[in-house]
């Protein structure tokens, strides 16, 4: 048996994918790490073009903002000029207000932060050897030691590790601290580790 779509569900099934393509169009741009800072305020008054006066204008203080506010960087704004005398600006290098006719200070900031840098490494290494389950003989296991292993790599922490079970005798461990060496059968290592870099 063969059915058909009656048009007007069809239209209604195409606006419902387009609805959902936007949406998901506007949730990779908003875990792209952007956001948009409409009228900035810094301390109540609305943030100040420049860093100190006349000085670090524009970008400089934009960029001020968004690293106080968590982001690495501006990557566009805009002037609001002559704002002073009716809406105070202040100066987020020195904290000093301006309340004057040539006052001038953003309409607009737009911040970035990057992504997370995350990578696995299986069955990590340390001097050649699998890197022990533990930082020190028998304590500091699992975390710390992971921990540590993604800082030795440039990262920031790991998100998430898997043991490996009784493998000294087979694959000899390695503490990441003292640089000692386990090859009895408790010695424990990890099977993976996954780091992240904010």
């Amino acid at each position: 048996m063969h059915t058909q779509v009656h048009p007007s569900y069809r239209g209604i099934a195409l606006f419902f994918a387009s609805l959902l393509v936007g949406l998901a169009a506007s949730l990779a741009a908003a875990t792209a790490g952007t956001q948009t800072f409409e009228r900035p305020t810094y301390k109540g008054d609305r943030l100040d073009w420049c860093l100190n006066w006349g000085k670090g204008c524009g970008r400089q203080a934009a960029n001020a903002y968004c690293k106080l506010r968590g982001f690495q960087r501006a990557t566009d704004f805009s002037q609001a000029s002559n704002i002073g005398k009716s809406i105070s600006t202040r100066l987020i290098g020195t904290g000093a207000v301006c309340d004057q006719d040539f006052c001038d200070g953003f309409r607009r900031i737009t911040c970035f932060k990057p992504s997370p840098t995350i990578r696995t490494f299986r069955r990590p290494k340390w001097q050649g050897d699998r890197l022990d389950w533990c930082l020190n003989w028998g304590r500091d296991c699992g975390k710390p030691a992971a921990n540590a292993y993604c800082k030795k790599r440039g990262f920031d922490s790991a998100v998430g590790f898997k043991k490996a079970s009784n493998i000294g005798n087979r694959r000899p461990t390695r503490l990441i601290t003292t640089g000692a060496v386990c090859d009895q059968g408790h010695c424990d290592g990890f099977r993976f580790i996954r780091c992240r870099k904010d």
